[in-house]
């Protein structure tokens, strides 16, 4: 905290209300490290800059993914963002970040403990003008990669927002914001407090990038002891196979043109999707197993409980056999959790087959009621579609009887016109 409080950047202002809650996930982690990683082995001089980008939704803030920024040299010979080049990689990023849609919320960089440093404001400035608001510093702090606070699990960074505080220049600051002339504001950075977000995924990819890591390094050392000896074997075959090798070349290559291509050794798309399923699986089962190890060993070293000896102090001393001490809310999570177990993998399992039997016969019993229902509600909508066809024949046949009584006698036309019409002709008849 000395070192915080004597840099003209850190602001001693605790955080508000206001300020964000901040998630950062393993992803932004792994970034940083690898430009770290290859910003040494390459050599290369200036910072390690780059962006982070996340989602940000109201106060709750995440950090998901980042990337290197490309940096140059302005006019003033001071470090800057090469804008052409940066502002073309967020927006690809942005476009393979859409669902959800992920945006620039802060930026990283190297730094040490005591917080930032004046040469970075150029490039936080250069973010705040162009890209967001108030973009969020993670500052990294390599000196304390070896520390015994990260061995312990703290991780070696800060996390700062910045805010734009008033410059006293003398006693009338207070009258002149009265009068509403414009005061000259400079940036500093308050500390905030964040989590590690970490979902199954991601725990799976990050312990198989660490496995990974372990076993290249061991392969190297490996390789690198084994090398003497090989070297000097290699240079007496050397002699003796070089005359060979362009014998040897050709003939396999004819042997590869003439050899058919084997359609069973190639894997078709839905083998790769199975493949890459049960590689994902066979992941998530070997990160259980450690884990349960992890579990069997805490509770191996832990001194023997008052639970199951009465005689047995309630808080138990430290020793040499027993060196951790008692941690109750990790017991109370692990009783918890085996609480759990008996869901997921009941001991009775005659009784939980016999159970699910039933469950299954009770909603197939229901289906088939609903189904029975169904078809009687078929069945009368037809019977009564049928009954209203068979008034409508019924109509027309009664229709069709009518009109060939109407017209009996109808042979001359004018049969009730001469006898009943008064017509002239029937009374000379008559």
């Amino acid at each position: 905290m000395a070192g915080a409080s004597s840099n003209p950047l850190i602001s001693t202002a605790r955080a508000s209300d206001t300020s964000p809650t901040v998630q950062l996930h393993p992803l932004v982690l792994l970034t940083i490290s690898d430009c770290i990683t290859r910003h040494t082995l390459r050599q290369q001089t200036g910072p390690v800059v780059g962006a982070i980008l996340g989602a940000q939704d109201g106060q709750n803030i995440t950090m998901e993914v980042a990337f290197q920024a490309k940096l140059r040299a302005n006019d003033d010979g001071e470090v800057a963002l090469d804008d052409e080049w940066f502002g073309k990689r967020l927006e690809d990023f942005k476009d393979v970040h859409k669902q959800p849609q992920l945006d620039i919320v802060g930026w990283f960089t190297l730094g040490p403990a005591s917080g930032p440093e004046p040469h970075i404001l150029p490039i936080h400035s250069r973010i705040s003008d162009l890209y967001t608001e108030s973009p969020l510093l993670v500052l990294f702090h390599p000196e304390n990669a070896f520390s015994e606070a990260t061995a312990a699990g703290k991780l070696p960074l800060t996390l700062y927002e910045s805010i734009s505080v008033n410059t006293s220049s003398g006693p009338d600051d207070k009258a002149m914001d009265i009068d509403g002339a414009v005061q000259a504001k400079s940036t500093k950075f308050r500390e905030l407090v964040y989590s590690i977000e970490t979902g199954e995924a991601e725990m799976i990819s990050v312990d198989f990038v660490a496995r990974g890591g372990g076993n290249a390094t061991a392969v190297e050392g490996s390789a690198d002891a084994a090398a003497p000896k090989a070297e000097s074997s290699k240079v007496d075959e050397a002699a003796s196979k070089k005359a060979m090798r362009g014998k040897q070349k050709d003939k396999e290559k004819e042997k590869e043109k003439d050899t058919p291509i084997d359609e069973s050794t190639i894997l078709t798309v839905e083998d790769d999707e199975i493949l890459s399923s049960l590689t994902a699986k066979m992941n998530a089962l070997r990160m259980l197993s450690r884990r349960i190890s992890l579990l069997r060993a805490y509770l191996d070293t832990l001194p023997p409980s008052y639970l199951s000896d009465p005689s047995l102090p309630l808080n138990p001393t430290v020793d040499a056999q027993h060196p951790l001490p008692l941690n109750h809310s990790i017991l109370r999570s692990i009783s918890a959790m085996l609480a759990r177990i008996n869901i997921l993998a009941p001991p009775d399992s005659k009784a939980f087959n016999l159970e699910s039997q039933q469950e299954a016969s009770d909603v197939q019993l229901v289906s088939l009621l609903s189904s029975i229902t169904t078809s009687v509600s078929a069945a009368r909508e037809l019977g009564h579609k049928s009954s209203i066809i068979e008034f409508g024949k019924n109509q027309n046949k009664n229709r069709m009887g009518v009109g060939s009584i109407g017209g009996y006698g109808s042979g001359d036309g004018n049969f009730f016109g001469t006898v009943m019409g008064g017509g002239g002709g029937a009374v000379d008849r008559w």
